[in-house]
């Protein structure tokens, strides 16, 4: 536990000294490299860069990912089974150049996106702090073990930021506070409270997790226990579900819903983990 607490003090204090060197106005140490299929982890990208004033380019395929989702994540995982990336059209940026890469993508069939994949597989990121952050249908936390996996020489944050793309308009505030946590910006950090413990759901929190949950279109399981906290301008909910997985094996998940304490605030589904 010591030897993490300091390897993230040290992360910490690289990614502070990059970002005081671009706010005194000497050449960026810190870029952000980005995928985007739809527009939405562009939109978050551009939230990082205009925060930190890292550099910014977005990386393309030359045979470029068409079609619905469906079409897209079939395509990815065979791929992905046979071994095979897609080649990048020329980056501008070289990551030699910089300590610091902020490095988005959407959620492919639970990990990261396939031009992510030939990203990693076609630049070397020794020695370089990597920030990832995402943006998914339900969520994106297996997908930073396999970053992490791909890039062994790396100091790949375990701090990372995503974000539902239901309700990407949240995304600045969040971005902001994930920033200063991460010794990025300057600014008051914030240390989250723990859950309480789990205990058995109530009608009030069923009725919660029906409306924060009851549009999305994939079964999230039902709703055995949950865990609560309070934030500054909202309740967290942890709901433990109980569902099947893809080989109709019974499995359990853990669904993240907020609420604003306001009037009239709506509970929203932020994630899941599996």
């Amino acid at each position: 536990m010591k030897k993490k607490l300091l390897l993230f003090g040290a992360v910490a204090a690289l990614i502070a000294c990059t970002a005081n060197q671009t706010q005194a106005g000497n050449k960026s140490r810190s870029l952000v490299v980005y995928y985007s299929q739809s527009g939405t982890t562009e939109k978050v990208a551009n939230i990082i860069q205009k925060k930190t004033g890292a550099d910014i380019e977005r990386i393309e395929t030359v045979n470029p990912y068409s079609g619905d989702m469906g079409a897209i994540a079939g395509a990815f995982m065979g791929e992905r089974r046979d071994g095979k990336v897609r080649d990048l059209k020329p980056m501008k940026a070289k990551i030699a150049d910089y300590d610091t890469l902020y490095v988005g993508y959407p959620i492919w069939a639970g990990t990261y996106a396939g031009p992510i994949h030939s990203l990693v597989k076609s630049n070397d990121f020794k020695g370089k702090v990597v920030v990832p952050f995402c943006t998914f249908g339900s969520g994106g936390n297996t997908s930073i073990p396999e970053l992490k996996a791909a890039l062994p020489g790396a100091n790949v944050t375990s701090s990372w930021y995503g974000v539902r793309a239901a309700r990407v308009d949240k995304a600045e505030a969040e971005v902001e506070t994930f920033l200063i946590n991460l010794g990025a910006l300057k600014g008051k950090k914030q240390s989250l409270p723990a859950f309480s413990a789990q205990h058995a759901v109530s009608a009030d929190e069923k009725a919660i997790f029906d409306k924060a949950c009851g549009d999305y279109p994939m079964p999230l399981g039902t709703p055995s226990t949950v865990g609560t906290r309070s934030l500054d301008n909202a309740t967290e909910y942890l709901f433990t579900c109980n569902s099947k997985d893809m080989q109709g094996r019974e499995s359990k998940q853990l669904i993240y819903v907020i609420k604003g304490k306001a009037e009239g605030s709506v509970p929203e589904f932020t994630q899941v983990e599996r």
